[in-house]
């Protein structure tokens, strides 16, 4: 993911990058961070400066945050734009602290401190702390009065906000509109053709794909292809080791004893339910004789056992949750647990039937294990060791004196492309990367799947090449079938449209009929109904029936599929309930106000902007 914003990251790309990545600073403003330094400015808005320290360790935040999130695809460019978009949203800042003050919007320190008040950050166990509160404050490098100023200039200017959203508004019978309008049902019928069944109705000339090719020849190149000679080692080039005396195979044996060793399993039966009070009715019952079993196939959640009376089968610790761990782990075969509460607001009762005690296997149970095991560890031990050698012999040497020197066989691949699956990603890449391909160099060492070690390098070129003809004219004979098909679908779809919105009966029917369709009812829709073909974006998009007609339209989906949609009512529910719409647009429409009060301000404003010190 990260390499594919890495190769995006230019122009509006990178202005998307910032604004969906870089998040504000949760507890402080842009402005009054600490007490200013100095007077230097990186702009001036009507006359007044933007401290250059406070933008610069906003900025310095900021770029930290999205270079923690992008890694390597932080570029320039992204850098560029974010310092732009603080920039920008200092001055906006600043003219709307200078147009609130014009306003002679004022706040209280009391407004002020009720907000801080109610910060979770500065609380403790529900409660304001004075001592949380400067603790934070201290972390951060800031005071008390620097910030109490910035929260002040922030309500100011929310002021502001409010204002605009109070200045706008929906009448009931608009909001009860919006409502029906995005309730509404519609009556959808639809026929799909697909050029399936057409393509073998289509024919296709020689002179038309020649035609085709000349004019999109540009579309059938076969990129570049390269040959490469490679050394591999890994455990199998190893060469297998003796065999280890008694001493090493038991002291491998002490050490490793954990392998062997099969850990107690318990099995049980549960039931899980979603309700306390049930949990606890379930478990008096129990106590009282009833049958855990058939009380699991009744009532438990849970699907995969309830059906064999909540049997879980054998399990090891740390499978099951800590709570349900706890639990059995502590209980006597036969025993019944009392009602286990879990994290996930679930309850279990719980009945142990078995255990099995944890065994270890003897020595001479895993003798040839162990021998196995300890030539594997000396072979790793032998590849590692051979490693910084194998490296230092690539980086100096052909490849084939690295095969030599280490007697290692020397390979060499097919032809293959940019991207091709046929090798190990990391080997692609290498082999078309500049060091192979235009300094002629080995490849560094790459560490493949399966611990296996590969150095390659170039044995041959094949460089882009303009496809001949015969090489695609299957290729291109059905894209022109298929493009031949699409037309007869399209005008086939608008023909049976036409005829049906004209009241042609026969005709209709005979287009119907000639190709076999039928058609496919969907009945009553909504908007946010999932259907084939984005078929109810489309109906919503139809005209609406009139005194009782149906609406007929054709419509093409994709290059293989064209609709014809029957439109035959629309509708509002009985019962429309408040769906939000209001609130939405409201809200889109005050977004859209402020916006414009930031334009207008910013035209009307003399506004300087030092660049030289971005």
């Amino acid at each position: 993911m990260l390499g594919a914003i890495r190769n995006k990251s230019k122009g509006w790309v990178a202005y998307l990058i910032v604004g969906l990545i870089t998040v504000p600073f949760a507890l402080f403003g842009i402005q009054d961070y600490v007490s200013r330094a100095g007077n230097a400015s990186i702009a001036t808005v009507d006359g007044e400066d933007i401290d250059i320290n406070l933008y610069y360790q906003e900025l310095n935040t900021q770029q930290r945050n999205l270079q923690q999130q992008l890694g390597s695809a932080y570029s320039q460019e992204i850098d560029n734009v974010l310092k732009q978009s603080l920039l920008d949203s200092m001055i906006n800042e600043k003219l709307i602290e200078n147009y609130a003050n014009s306003l002679d919007i004022v706040t209280l320190n009391q407004e002020v401190r009720s907000v801080i008040q109610s910060n979770q950050a500065f609380q403790v166990d529900g409660q304001f702390s004075e001592d949380r509160y400067s603790q934070i404050l201290r972390l951060n490098s800031y005071n008390p009065i620097s910030y109490e100023i910035a929260q002040s200039k922030a309500l100011s200017q929310e002021q502001i906000k409010r204002n605009l959203v109070e200045s706008s508004f929906l009448s009931n019978v608009q909001i009860q509109q919006l409502n029906d309008l995005v309730s509404q049902q519609r009556e959808v019928s639809y026929i799909a053709i697909s050029t399936d069944k057409y393509i073998d109705m289509v024919d296709v000339d020689q002179k038309e794909i020649s035609d085709y090719f000349n004019e999109n020849n540009f579309n059938f190149v076969e990129g570049r292809k390269v040959k490469v000679d490679f050394v591999e080692m890994s455990l199998d080039s190893i060469d297998e080791p003796a065999n280890p005396d008694e001493d090493t195979l038991k002291s491998l044996y002490e050490d490793n004893t954990e392998l062997y060793t099969n850990p107690e399993q318990r099995r049980a039966q549960h039931i899980l339910i979603e309700d306390e009070g049930l949990a606890n009715v379930l478990l008096v019952q129990i106590k009282e004789g009833a049958d855990f079993a058939e009380l699991a196939k009744v009532n438990s959640e849970d699907s995969s056992s309830n059906d064999n009376g909540g049997d879980l089968g054998f399990f090891e610790k740390d499978l099951m949750g800590a709570e349900f761990d706890k639990a059995v782990f502590a209980m006597n075969i036969g025993d019944i647990s009392d009602v286990v509460a879990t994290d996930s607001g679930y309850f279990h009762i719980i009945k142990l039937t078995d255990i099995e005690d944890e065994t270890t296997q003897s020595y001479d149970e895993v003798k040839d294990q162990l021998v196995a095991l300890h030539k594997k560890n000396v072979k790793q031990k032998t590849l590692f060791d051979l490693q910084e050698e194998f490296a230092s012999l690539a980086y100096e040497e052909s490849l084939d004196m690295v095969a030599d020197q280490l007697d290692l066989e020397m390979q060499t691949s097919n032809f293959f492309a940019q991207g091709s699956g046929d090798y190990d990603q990391a080997f692609v890449a290498a082999a078309f990367s500049e060091e192979v391909i235009e300094n002629s160099e080995n490849s560094e060492v790459l560490e493949l799947d399966g611990g296996r070690f590969v150095v390659l390098a170039l044995s041959s070129l094949q460089p882009e090449r303009q496809k001949e003809l015969s090489e695609v004219e299957d290729q291109i004979r059905s894209i022109l079938r298929n493009i031949a098909a699409k037309k007869l679908i399209d005008d086939l779809s608008l023909s049976i449209a036409s005829s049906l919105a004209s009241g042609d009966e026969a005709m209709s029917k005979k287009l119907l009929a000639d190709v076999d369709l039928e058609w496919n009812s969907e009945g009553w829709i909504e908007r946010s109904s999932d259907l084939p073909f984005n078929l109810a974006s489309i109906a919503f998009t139809i005209p609406r029936p009139v005194d009782g007609e149906h609406t007929y339209s054709s419509r093409s989906v994709n290059n293989s599929t064209s609709l014809v949609i029957d439109l035959s009512g629309v509708r509002t529910p009985e019962e429309v309930t408040d769906t939000g719409v209001g609130e939405l647009y409201l809200s889109q429409e005050n977004n859209e106000m402020f916006v414009a009060l930031i334009k207008q301000l910013r035209e009307n404003a003399e506004i300087k902007v030092f660049t030289d010190l971005l």
